[in-house]
């Protein structure tokens, strides 16, 4: 038996690799720049071959430079983006551009299934609600819309599905993935054709790929895939996993009494359950890594990930010497919450209830400075995950802490501008590349490394810091969520003149 597993996150501004020995200790880590997404008018692609060719630089680069012995790599797991829509045909090619998550072009599509019926009836095989970043809902469109794909489709992949097949030649889907894409039945663990049928695309029902649990090993390294990896041909991958799940089973989420968030490119904040919310009261179950538990999630294309915009609109100049995160920090740190009333939606790519908004600062006065909007694109991102946790909080108890990851851990006045706002404890977890460390923790299991999920979080997951809330914030932050709040509602109607 081999000494590593190798951990594969594709997150939405790095691929990550990273080499993990058998007490899940991180030997090694390599990172590549994402594929950049092509936004247009609310269609938003990526070239989904680069993707792979991209994964193969990273993986490749990992076992060089760390010296590894690829005989002594023992499994693989991979983690990517959920949601979106990434198709090969009968040749194995790909069809097109992969659409992904943050893609707005269904929208009319699911408008329509909310006021007709269809998605009150789909609610109740998956316990959520249908979205434009949903697959089923891009294929309705692509049917209508570019037939002549529609009609090559042999699999229709998540990101992390396309690089498994690329990797092994095998279809699989991991039932994280599936459910969060609103393929299955949650009470009968299985793909629903009755869901299918219901949004006029039956014929999908056979492109779908066999279900698998995350750990699960479900092929191995093709030759001319290994040649490209640097691994050995016949080294064994697993079906892998979601990206959140990834981040929240190497946060430690194991039971019920944590909640976990996600400050990536998307808002992710959730639980875990061994039941599903069916009362309509949150946007999204699907099923957790664990066998067993429901993730239960409230989430957003909305959170730290709006800053490189922020810093091309803001800070264009200082851009072009590098990164301006610290430049942010500074200046956060400068202005106190109480200076200016500025309010900013970062709604970018559209927010939870209505993917036609758009991000907006609002509410500027003559005094007001680029500093004064750089604080309030901070606090932006941390009201959209308050909105969330808010409605999370109506189906359980408040918890005692609040695990954090993702991009805002890395600046010390963000965290805790989220423990003010929030007025809980956030608890940051020791190390940087969540969503690379659960993959290999699905990597380490099927290996035999770990009998489950709960022994593995047990053996190599620690709480790094505890950041407590300042309660003399906590009036000044509740006037600026209320303005939040007002805003996002109001500027409804207008939302509908784009």
């Amino acid at each position: 038996m081999g000494k590593y597993v190798i951990g594969v996150d594709n997150g939405g501004t790095f691929i990550k690799a990273a080499l993990f020995d058998k007490n899940g200790t991180q030997i090694a880590i390599e990172k590549e720049p994402g594929v950049a997404a092509v936004a247009r008018n609310g269609y938003v692609e990526l070239d989904q071959e680069r993707l792979w060719e991209v994964n193969c630089e990273c993986v490749s680069r990992l076992i060089k430079t760390s010296g590894t012995d690829p005989a002594e790599i023992e499994r693989i797991g991979i983690a990517g983006q959920g949601k979106g829509l990434y198709l090969v045909g009968d040749d194995g090619a790909s069809i097109r551009t992969a659409i992904t998550s943050a893609d707005g072009r269904s929208w009319e599509y699911v408008e329509r299934w909310k006021k007709d019926g269809t998605a009150d009836k789909i609610f109740g095989y998956t316990n959520q609600g249908l979205y434009t970043s949903h697959p089923v809902s891009i294929l309705a469109w692509m049917k209508d819309h570019e037939p002549e794909n529609y009609e090559k489709i042999r699999w229709v992949f998540s990101m992390k599905d396309f690089l498994v097949y690329r990797m092994t030649g095998t279809a699989v889907g991991d039932y994280c993935n599936q459910s969060g894409g609103s393929f299955i039945n949650l009470e009968a663990g299985a793909y629903e054709p009755e869901i299918l049928k219901l949004l006029g695309i039956p014929e999908i029902g056979d492109k779908l790929p066999p279900l698998m649990h995350s750990a699960e090993v479900c092929g191995c390294v093709t030759g001319e895939a290994a040649g490209r990896l640097g691994c050995l041909e016949g080294t064994k991958v697993v079906a892998g996993m979601f990206d959140v799940d990834a981040s929240a089973i190497a946060m430690g989420v194991t039971g019920e009494s944590e909640l976990c968030m996600i400050t990536g490119t998307c808002s992710v904040n959730a639980y875990i359950a061994r039941e599903p919310v069916t009362n309509h009261s949150v946007l999204m179950n699907s099923y957790y890594c664990i066998p067993g538990y429901y993730f239960i999630e409230e989430g957003s294309n909305t959170s730290a990930g709006v800053l490189e915009w922020v810093g091309d609109i803001l800070y264009p100049a200082e851009k072009k010497n590098g990164p301006v995160y610290e430049l942010f920090n500074e200046t956060v740190e400068r202005c106190k919450p109480d200076r200016s009333q500025a309010v900013f939606l970062p709604f970018l790519y559209g927010s939870a209830t209505d993917s036609r908004s758009r991000g907006v600062w609002l509410g500027m006065s003559p005094v007001d400075t680029r500093e004064d909007l750089v604080r309030a694109a901070y606090e932006g991102v941390v009201f959209s995950h308050k909105w969330h946790v808010d409605r999370l909080m109506k189906n359980r108890t408040a918890p005692k802490a609040v695990r954090m990851t993702g991009g805002a851990t890395h600046s010390a006045v963000w965290v805790q501008m989220f423990a003010d706002v929030l007025q809980l404890p956030v608890e940051v977890v020791e190390g940087q590349e969540l969503g690379v460390k659960g993959a290999a923790m699905a990597a380490a299991i099927g290996a035999g490394f770990y009998s489950d999920f709960e022994e593995a979080a047990k053996a190599g997951i620690t709480v790094r810091k505890t950041v407590y809330p300042n309660p003399d914030n906590r009036e000044i932050y509740e006037k600026k969520y209320e303005r939040y709040l007002a805003a996002a509602e109001n500027l409804g109607a207008v939302w509908q003149l784009f």
